[in-house]
């Protein structure tokens, strides 16, 4: 499958901190509505499949319409959790469920999405988990899902490593220089960023077996070549394990319009969920079900209350969601990307605010 991600860019994201960035254009040249409002969703960074997974949402909302979804890179972690409590701008956001542990009572579930496959990427001469005893493995990020994650499975292997913390591109090259022996990345198959190295790296995709030690927190699952072409021979399956993932929201927040705006995207998600399952967006909306519940969690209540209210309504498709979705291009200028004009015109709504 192509990679559909947004193409977010490091300079845009100054933006939500420093007001006095330059930035072209104005709200009025780049968003034809004075009326829209906006709902930040914070989903993995600009690599991940969870990206995708909010671009897909964002999609959805037509650009004249009242509200828009703009997709803010984040770590699936505890700095997402940090936004959604604390950043205006943020209302919602993706966090991998073993992250999630501390703050049960401050979040709500809008929604169970898919697993999250646990990829450790490794160098030709490691060949499986043991080997990478009292060696350098990337974690990812501190407090992002990979870092948290990676955490808990060498504990429970009983596999004493050398932690760093690295990005995923930083983490590629200091593979292929030698100077790490492995990279821990915890992302819904196919990951973008995984597929989309080259098989001349010399890299490979270690195993990981589902033991005692790792049932009580992961599931079972495998990774083969139509996940990873470049990495994986055919007719090959390598096993691994699963965490989960989550769209969540904040249980309050000191905003008037959090809750109204959280209630639209649910709404527009459920009735249109069908358009993401289609062919040609991110495969793992097929595993997806709407009305699963994480255990000892509270649902958001307008995720609760919109089967019971929708239970003769289907999902929108054809002509009618064709013309709402295709405005999404209508009000861009010429040659920009609509993505990225997408954060652009979110950046300039957050500084008309004043924040």
């Amino acid at each position: 499958m192509a990679s559909r991600r947004l193409p977010f860019l490091s300079f845009a994201l100054i933006g939500l901190v420093a007001p006095g960035c330059a930035t072209s254009g104005t709200v009025k040249d780049l968003d034809p509505s004075p009326n829209t409002d906006w709902l930040g969703v914070t989903p993995g960074d600009g690599a991940g499949s969870e990206t995708e997974l909010a671009a897909d949402m964002a999609e959805l909302f037509a650009s004249t319409a009242q509200l828009r979804v703009a997709p803010v890179p984040g770590d699936s972690g505890l700095q997402n959790i940090s936004r959604l409590l604390h950043d205006p701008h943020i209302d919602a956001g993706f966090v991998s469920t073993d992250v999630l542990a501390d703050a049960a009572k401050k979040l709500e579930v809008v929604a169970r999405f898919c697993p999250q496959e646990v990829h450790v990427l490794a160098r030709q001469d490691i060949k499986d988990l043991t080997d990478l005893a009292r060696k350098k493995v990337n974690f990812g990020p501190d407090g992002s899902s990979s870092a948290v994650t990676a955490s808990i499975l060498f504990k429970a292997l009983g596999i004493g490593v050398v932690p760093v913390a690295l990005d995923g591109r930083a983490a590629v090259d200091q593979l292929t220089e030698g100077l790490i022996a492995a990279d821990v990345i915890v992302g819904a198959k196919p990951v973008p960023f995984i597929a989309g190295i080259p098989a001349s790296k010399g890299l490979h995709l270690l195993p990981i077996a589902f033991s005692g030690s790792l049932e009580e927190a992961y599931i079972p699952t495998g990774l083969d070549h139509d996940d990873y072409p470049n990495l994986i021979e055919m007719e090959t399956e390598i096993p691994s394990v699963a965490t989960g993932l989550v769209l969540v929201t904040a249980a309050e927040k000191d905003d008037a319009g959090h809750t109204a705006r959280v209630a639209r995207l649910v709404d527009t998600v459920f009735a249109r969920f069908s358009e993401l399952k289609r062919h040609g967006q991110h495969p793992k909306w097929r595993e997806i079900n709407l009305a699963a519940n994480l255990p000892g969690w509270k649902r958001n209540p307008a995720a609760v209350a919109w089967p019971s209210q929708h239970s003769d309504v289907s999902a929108q498709s054809g002509p009618q969601a064709d013309t709402e979705a295709g405005a999404v291009h209508s009000s861009l200028p010429a040659g920009q990307d609509p993505r990225e004009a997408l954060f652009k015109q979110f950046i300039e709504w957050q500084r008309a605010r004043g924040h």
